[in-house]
């Protein structure tokens, strides 16, 4: 019985922490493929020169004068303060830098908001 609980709780802790990767992978998804934000989106990925398997993806989104969507990052980030690995969070005026990093797989999300300029950086290591 024991084990079965402890089993049950892994599962619900794994979901967890997928669903809060999920809520910032799904804004970033959506408006990349708007392709609202043009000269504001970068993408690099790297390849491994053998298979041609993505290793390592990279996205950068950068926003401006928009503070809905910067709302809604910043809400997907919050959700993910307890089940990230790693948390760090500094505030002061209007000034925000939020990074979540996750261990399994590797993923490093940070959030930068400076007054109507909010970034945000997604490191995927696969």
């Amino acid at each position: 019985m024991k084990r079965l609980i402890f089993i049950v709780a892994l599962l619900v802790a794994t979901v967890a922490e997928c669903s809060a990767q999920e809520r910032i992978e799904a804004l970033l998804k959506r408006d990349m493929q708007s392709n609202k934000y043009g000269q504001g989106l970068r993408v690099a990925v790297k390849r491994d020169p053998e298979t041609g398997e993505i290793i390592k993806r990279v996205t950068e989104l950068s926003i401006i004068d928009d503070k809905a969507l910067a709302k809604e990052f910043i809400e997907a980030f919050t959700a993910e303060r307890d089940t990230a690995d790693v948390w760090e969070e500094e505030a002061s005026g209007k000034i925000r830098l939020i990074t979540a990093i996750y261990s399994n797989p590797k993923r490093i999300y940070r959030l930068d908001t400076n007054g109507s300029l909010c970034t945000v950086y997604a490191q995927v290591i696969y």
